[in-house]
């Protein structure tokens, strides 16, 4: 089972995806495009509850930790890694450059690499 971003639970307001984080019992991988809530927020829940591996930026890696994530289930990437998930699907990575949003002042002095991906 993968799951390209995890953001699930959606802010008050928005439109409900009829599922929630919490709910996720099965999950092999989370692949994290970049660290905005809005792709990251509710991985950290999905990979605790299934030992999912979470594959995304540095900075992703570092908040799934601090959010509690082991170590072994976090995979950083910056860019032009092949990651074969199982017999029939690999994950190009692509670095690209984004803004940082997760800091614990509140803000990011520079430009933060992220991962994109795209399947074979």
């Amino acid at each position: 089972m993968l799951f390209l971003d995890a953001y699930i639970d959606r802010i008050p307001g928005a439109a409900s995806t009829g599922l929630r984080a919490d709910d996720i019992e099965r999950a092999d991988w989370i692949v994290v495009g970049h660290s905005h809530f809005d792709h990251l927020w509710g991985a950290e829940r999905i990979a605790k509850r299934t030992g999912a591996t979470i594959i995304g930026s540095h900075e992703t890696v570092r908040i799934m930790e601090q959010e509690g994530v082991k170590l072994s289930q976090l995979l950083p990437v910056g860019g032009g890694e092949r990651i074969r998930l199982s017999s029939e699907v690999t994950v190009a990575v692509y670095p690209s450059l984004h803004s940082c949003v997760w800091t614990p002042k509140g803000g990011c002095t520079s430009p933060m690499r992220s991962a994109w991906a795209t399947w074979e």
